[in-house]
């Protein structure tokens, strides 16, 4: 199965961590590639890390769009080394579910055509339930996948001048 959570609702990663407990309750092998989302910075990275039966990996730590120190066309080359993790996964696939993080994110940018994410994405589910969030996500892998749900933001904080809280938003 194909699932994708997008919009520009909070509750993505959320919906994908509370997915990853759900699994390994069952005890699923479960595989979580971040993007853009640095390194033990987010509390789910502090915990999933920890646990038996999650293999975490991190690429593209940084979004050019947030931080300045950080080329396009290195986020571009971060995105690539994902993709070949992806790719070697998929030839030696022994998880029951696997999380792509912030992908939809790195389509719309550029940084992964989106030819290639779905691609990747039908080759994934033929072993593992694939979940892929990030808001934008395309018309076509839309149309691929098998659940979407899309997180509509409502009301936010933010808006208000409230910075993201540790344990919240982070």
């Amino acid at each position: 199965m194909i699932i994708v959570i997008t919009g520009n609702g909070k509750g993505k990663t959320t919906s994908s961590i509370g997915q990853i407990i759900r699994a390994l309750g069952h005890n699923q092998k479960v595989c979580l590639i971040q993007l853009f989302k640095g390194e033990s910075f987010y509390g789910e990275q502090n915990i999933l890390t920890k646990l038996v039966g999650v293999d975490f990996f991190s690429f593209a730590k940084k979004h050019p769009f947030c931080f300045k120190d950080i080329s396009k066309q290195d986020a571009k080359q971060d995105c690539f080394d994902a993709v070949n993790k992806i790719e070697e996964i998929i030839k030696n696939n022994i998880y029951d579910l696997v999380v792509l993080e912030e992908f939809n994110i790195a389509v719309r940018d550029g940084f992964i055509e989106n030819s290639t994410l779905i691609d990747l994405a039908k080759k994934l589910s033929k072993k593992s339930t694939v979940m892929i969030t990030g808001r934008g996500a395309s018309k076509e892998l839309i149309e691929t996948a098998d659940l979407v749900s899309e997180v509509l933001e409502i009301k936010h904080p933010f808006n208000k001048g409230i910075q993201a809280q540790k344990g919240i938003e982070f």
